[in-house]
């Protein structure tokens, strides 16, 4: 009985282990909160809420992370002048952000997933 009970410790370690390998890095902490500045308001995107939840990874929005180099910010290739084939910030906010929370309450992954597009004034504060 002890020798099952040691073996069942070592596989839950072992897979608590690779979880925690497989996990995402953990988000600076001067990036947990990122505040933008727009012509319609402040937009405040809280970085860290979006990292916990279950069904995201860095690579969600990130999509342009390869292996283990620096993860770019938004702006490093979305501009709000177009330039190169990235697409405006503006727009790909707009996407990526709204469509992703449309996406969460039409999959019932989230019983409240943020604003929603057409309520600006849910993400713009003057």
């Amino acid at each position: 009985m002890v020798y099952k009970n040691a073996r069942l410790i070592l596989v839950a370690g072992l897979v608590a282990a690779s979880a925690a390998w497989a996990a995402d890095p953990p988000i600076a902490s001067d990036k947990q909160v990122i505040v933008f500045e727009t012509k319609t308001g402040v937009v405040t995107f809280r970085h860290q809420n979006h990292a916990d939840l279950s069904f995201t990874t860095c690579k969600t929005c990130h999509h342009t992370q390869e292996g283990d180099g620096p993860i770019q910010g938004c702006h490093e290739c979305h501009h709000d002048k177009d330039e190169g084939a990235a697409i405006q910030a503006k727009k790909a906010f707009h996407l990526r952000c709204a469509g992703c929370h449309e996406y969460t309450i039409k999959e019932r992954l989230l019983d409240h997933a943020g604003p929603l597009k057409a309520k600006c004034k849910l993400c713009h504060i003057k």
